[in-house]
């Protein structure tokens, strides 16, 4: 009889003791209990070492420290270090776990022998817990194998932060989180991971990922994101690519070329002129490396920058995306 498998949560935390006793909280209160929680604290300077304290001396929580100084990708590598868990998540400290997150997750890794990753839907929940929006991954398969799970991620995360579980050792063979990250954490992760076996998608919302709490992010860190996609593009995609035995890897280019638009007319949606003139050297070495040095002359000129097909798309996908969602839940409440 096979041994049951073990399933650890690590949450990566800093000054967000507000929402982390409600975090550990709805993860004590789960069908199937975890094996395993492990909070690592960045010298948080509010009470988030109490809370922990508090939780560590009841035996429900064990605390770390990551190395000071550590940027986003250490403390995500440094909290995945210290689990032990056959299969494992990264928790945010703001995101609630609903009772059914680790017994899904459990589900869908006990499924197959070749699963690597686990995903799941969620809800995005505001800052007081208020649902304002249900996100079933409409377009995941039950099963994907590769070389489709390494495609599927080329635009992005094709899962949430908040509800995903991967596979302990699998992930160390891939290389473990790629410490040269800035922001980014689970696109490289899923990226990584995507030659070495199957994705299972279980179907049902899991968790309440918190939303529009935390400032302007695409202000904060797109400077970081437009790194951050340079080293997928031209890092982590092409060494995923030759792992899974792919010898076409014009889509890699493709999709840079793509995603490079899409930050551009962001920026050129959401900025001052004044702000997107300060960007245009941190554009310039994406833009030498996609050959888009003229779609960065147009943004740098002020001039309407062309729609992509797949831009016209995907914002169709946007206005429909919210009645797909609501018939999804309806008619899996059925």
């Amino acid at each position: 009889m096979a041994r049951p498998l073990t399933f650890s949560v690590g949450i990566p935390t800093y000054n967000q003791a507000e929402y982390l006793e409600a975090t550990i909280l709805s993860l004590l209160n789960q069908t199937r209990p975890p094996d395993e929680i492990v909070i690592s604290d960045h010298f948080s300077t509010d009470h988030t070492p109490d809370l922990i304290a508090k939780y560590a001396a009841l035996g429900q929580v064990r605390g770390v420290k990551p190395p000071p100084g550590s940027n986003v990708g250490a403390q995500w590598d440094f909290t995945i270090s210290c689990l032990s868990g056959d299969w494992i998540t990264l928790f945010s400290s703001d995101d609630i776990a609903y009772p059914n997150f680790v017994e899904a997750l459990v589900r869908g890794a006990s499924s197959r022998e070749d699963a690597v990753l686990v995903r799941a839907g969620w809800e995005n929940i505001d800052k007081d817990g208020k649902v304002v929006s249900k996100e079933y991954l409409m377009s995941a398969k039950a099963l994907t194998l590769p070389p489709d799970t390494l495609l599927e991620q080329r635009y992005g995360p094709k899962a949430s932060f908040a509800a995903f579980a991967v596979h302990r050792e699998t992930l160390a063979k891939s290389g473990g989180y790629h410490l040269g990250m800035e922001s980014f954490g689970d696109w490289p992760m899923f990226a990584q991971l995507a030659p070495f076996g199957s994705f299972v998608y279980e179907d049902e919302l899991i968790s309440g990922y918190r939303v529009g709490h935390d400032g302007d992010k695409f202000r904060k860190r797109l400077t970081m994101w437009l790194r951050d996609e340079q080293r997928m593009f031209y890092e982590i995609f092409p060494l995923a690519a030759q792992r899974a035995g792919m010898t076409d890897t014009r889509w890699i280019d493709e999709a840079s070329r793509a995603n490079f638009l899409r930050y551009l007319t962001s920026a050129q949606n959401k900025l001052t002129r004044e702000e997107q003139a300060e960007l245009v050297p941190h554009f310039q070495p994406w833009a030498e490396k996609t050959g888009s040095q003229d779609l960065l002359r147009t943004f740098a000129e002020g001039r309407p920058l062309p729609r992509s097909m797949r831009g016209i798309l995907n914002q169709g996908k946007r206005l429909i995306r919210p009645l797909a969602q609501q018939l999804r839940g309806a008619l899996r409440r059925r």
